[in-house]
Parts: structure tokens; sequence; C-alpha cells
């Protein structure tokens, strides 16, 4: 372990390694920055002092890398491999972290398989899930959809934190839709006064193509060759301001990062995505706050709901 588990990640660990020593799988419903990959630490070294194989699945393969590299570092004794796109030369190890769409080349082979945002696509397709575990599984998300909640009676709840410090609520800015641009640049004025990041929420490419070429900051989106490379540059402070689409809602942690969200009202922005996204600020002990800012012509159902959720997150009792 890198570091100890808080009181909360103790308890959610045991109550996790409770219910697969029983052989049953289990849904641990965690807040944003909850440290879900720590809390189940404790499940995985059970299986790996058995001589037990895990599998440990992502949407994304960013996020594979990412964790294959942590997970090598936090286990140097234990035979740790990736498996996502091009990189399938080495497909056995004693943990596997690979992409969800990898699942097809094993057959019955895990003895724990962790479903990491187990709400996201392609996860609705489960058929693979069945096929290449033979044994239990612990699906992991901040954001359940009520198939998962009916399904999966074994829950743990983390709603608190690592750091222990409330998720941040966000500040609504409600306005004409053609005024939305102004309160961005407003917006954007005041953190570039007091040097902070931000991440800028776009609904589509289109919008994010024309606020790139307005505004000049750079922007990613799941088609564009070099997103990963500029992500980096932004994890690595190159910049101040990043436009994105949905694709950054998940998986990626950025120091002391603030959120806007244009265009909140817009339908692709559900109530899954805005919690997704809200999560992305204060996730680090160093800076465990943050602000977070919808720019929006309306209040829609998924932004109320969001405010509602995350106060409700807040005020329950640990």
């Amino acid at each position: 372990m890198t570091y100890d588990l808080t009181k909360t990640q103790q308890k959610a660990a045991q109550e996790i390694l409770s219910f697969i020593k029983q052989g049953k799988s289990v849904l641990v419903d965690a807040v944003c920055g909850a440290g879900k990959t720590e809390i189940v630490y404790t499940t995985i070294e059970y299986f790996l002092n058995q001589g037990k194989k895990i599998g440990f699945t992502i949407p994304r393969k960013d996020v594979v890398i990412e964790l294959y590299h942590r997970l090598k570092k936090d286990y140097p004794q234990v035979d740790v491999i990736a498996v996502y796109g091009n990189h399938t030369q080495k497909l056995e190890g004693q943990i596997i972290v690979l992409t969800t769409y990898q699942l097809y080349r094993y057959h019955q082979h895990f003895d724990l398989l962790i479903l990491d945002e187990a709400d996201a696509f392609p996860f609705y397709n489960r058929l693979f899930l069945k096929r290449s575990c033979k044994g239990p599984i612990i699906y992991l998300s901040a954001t359940f959809n009520t198939w998962y909640l009916k399904k999966i009676p074994q829950q743990v709840q983390v709603h608190r934190r690592f750091h222990n410090v409330d998720l941040p609520i966000p500040k609504i800015i409600l306005t004409l839709p053609f005024l939305q641009n102004k309160y961005l640049i407003q917006s954007l004025k005041k953190f570039k006064a007091i040097k902070k990041q931000v991440l800028i929420f776009v609904p589509t490419i289109f919008i994010g193509k024309v606020l790139a070429k307005k505004l000049t900051i750079p922007f990613v989106y799941a088609g564009l060759s070099s997103k990963q490379q500029i992500v980096d540059d932004f994890k690595n402070k190159q910049f101040s301001f990043l436009l994105t689409t949905t694709i950054l809602e998940r998986g990626i942690t950025i120091d002391d990062v603030q959120v806007i969200v244009y265009q909140a009202e817009h339908y692709l922005f559900d109530l899954k995505t805005l919690v997704q996204i809200c999560g992305r600020v204060g996730r680090k002990k160093a800076h465990p706050n943050g602000e977070i800012i919808f720019i929006c012509s309306q209040k829609t159902l998924a932004i109320k709901s969001c405010l509602k959720t995350l106060k409700s997150k807040n005020n329950t009792i640990v």
C-alpha cells in the first residue's frame, strides 16, 4: 500500500472482502475521489495470497495504462500486465489490467474481476463479464443506474472522499443563450487572475471547435489523434485552459483544477455525466476544494438532480 486507509475506507474494504469470501459479487457505490482503487486492495491481496488470477477492467486505454503503472509500483513482486489496443503480446499474469473490449480474449479465466466505472459504455453489454470470470465481480462507480442497484443486493456505500472534505457544489450561472459566451470569458479571466487551471466541458465537437478558435484554447475530443499528448501537457501545467467533450468526465485526476460546464442545459449533460464532471474537482489532499460553474439557460432536471445528489452525499452521516 502507498498510504494508510482512512477509517471509512477500511470499513468499506472489510465489507467488500466479507461478501467476496462468500462468493458473492458486490457493488461499491463510492463518490468520485473516495479512493476506490485503494479500497479494493484488501481483496486483491486476499486473492494474490492464494495464487489466484485477478482482472481489473476499465473502459479507457489511458486509464488502463495509468492503473497498470500504479499496480506495478504498489505490487513490485507481482506479475502485473496491461492488455489494450495493439498491446496484446502478453496475455497472462497474476493481475491483468485491461480495457473492457479485451475481455473477449478470456474465457472463465479470472477468479476475481473488478469493473471500474461499471455503469459506463461498454458495460451495457454484459456478455463478456460472465464469460471471462469464474468467480465474483466487484462493480465500482459513483453513478450506478437503477439496473445495477436492483440487480446486485450486496452493496457497499462510500459517501466521503479519502481526505474527508465535502464534495464541491456547483455554482449556477443562469443566463440567456447568447450571453453564455460572455460569462464563460468572464469566468476564465477570473481564474487566470488567480492562476488556476480550468477544464471547460462542452456538449458537442462543433461547439468545442468554435470556442477553441475564438478563444485560442486547446480542445480535445474522442477523434483527435493528439488528445493524449494535449491532456498530458495540461496535467504538466503547460497551459491553463482546456476545452473538452465528455471524454474527460471520468478517469482523470488533475491537481487543483477548476471546472466550467458550458451550455450545461444541453441534453448530453445528463445526471451521471454532471456528477462525474463535478468529481474532477478537489480530488487531491493538497487541494481538496475547488470551483465548479454550470453556465446554462435553464435549470434542467439533470442539473437539479446533480445538486441534490452531491448535497445528499455531503449530508450523509458516516
